[in-house]
């Protein structure tokens, strides 16, 4: 399989938790203005917070910075994994206003995926239609594939550039991902680092875009006109390096703190059919920060790098990819 065909692979499987949330953007107008965005707040909310997880990992595979001249070009995967507490919300706990739940309220989110579902209904002050929530995808990870190059400069700094190449997927949507970076050794800043060959020590901050849009199509219970999803995502990260590089494998860890602010934006417009009402289109937010930490493993044989690392965080990353590394 050549590269381009990796690239499709890994973003169809990217891009399908909202492909398969058509269904469910749809049902939700259904429950009127204010609470189809509560609903799908809530439903999407793992997407976000993965999408903006993922864009912050894969940024190095060593601590130790290029020399003047030095660079590498790799290709990684960053799956980002939601925990079980995002596979599910608790419909009651949303403060939807004229509902009735039916059960215990616990529906799934896009990442998770149940059997049995509550249904919401009127509770005699609120005016929308009744009906059972939707289900999830039952996939609870993420890929995001990336292409990443990384020249030395001068100064003990290298820089980073990162891109998937915008891709339209006709109806399951597009995406285009855009990053830059910056390294700098701190070895010859500490005693103790410096006189020791192997060990090494940096700082890096990064920055990541990502852009996707795809269409909503109608249902029978809900004609939409110009119907689209358009995420906008933003992730920047600073990191502390820690590693130790030898003539064959590099040990590397790295703590640090990121955040990232997505937005989701429901375009169009929503004629829901037994309301005889025309619902329009809103925006959702979603932020993350904290900090977090991973360790990972490279292999270098002659020019060719391979390497994999874990992130620890409220969602895990696994990140792997291999590249061309010189100096």
């Amino acid at each position: 399989m050549n590269l381009k065909k990796c690239f499709i692979v890994f973003s169809v499987l990217m891009i399908s938790h909202i492909g398969f949330s058509q269904e469910a953007l749809r049902d939700f107008f259904q429950a009127g203005q204010q609470n189809a965005e509560i609903l799908t707040k809530a439903y999407l909310r793992p997407y976000g917070e993965m999408l903006g997880t993922a864009l912050n990992a894969g940024w190095y595979n060593s601590a130790k910075v290029h020399k003047f001249g030095g660079f590498d070009l790799t290709v990684s995967v960053m799956n980002a994994v939601a925990p079980a507490s995002a596979k599910t919300f608790d419909v009651n706990s949303l403060g939807m206003e004229g509902v009735n739940v039916s059960g215990d309220g616990i529906a799934p989110t896009i990442a998770g995926e149940m059997d049995t579902r509550p249904s919401i209904s009127p509770d005699g002050t609120g005016d929308f239609v009744s009906f059972e929530l939707p289900n999830g995808s039952g996939n609870d990870k993420l890929p995001i594939p990336m292409v990443q190059a990384a020249v030395g400069l001068p100064f003990n700094t290298e820089i980073m550039a990162r891109v998937v190449p915008s891709m339209d997927f006709g109806d399951a949507g597009e995406v285009s991902v855009l990053g830059f970076g910056v390294k700098h050794s701190l070895k010859n800043y500490i005693p103790f680092v410096k006189r020791v060959p192997f060990l090494q020590m940096s700082v890096l901050a990064g920055y990541t875009k990502f852009d996707s849009s795809y269409g909503i199509e109608s249902s029978e219970q809900v004609t939409v006109t110009d119907g689209e999803l358009g995420i906008s995502s933003g992730a920047f990260t600073t990191r502390l390096l820690l590693g130790a590089n030898f003539p064959v494998v590099a040990i590397y860890t790295g703590m640090g703190y990121g955040s990232t602010n997505s937005d989701f934006d429901v375009k169009g417009t929503y004629y829901v059919k037994d309301l005889s009402e025309e619902l329009d289109p809103f925006s959702l937010n979603y932020k993350t920060s904290g900090f977090d930490f991973n360790a990972g493993l490279r292999l270098r044989l002659g020019f060719l790098a391979i390497h994999a690392d874990y992130t620890v965080g409220d969602y895990s990353v696994l990140t792997a990819g291999v590249g061309i590394n010189i100096r």
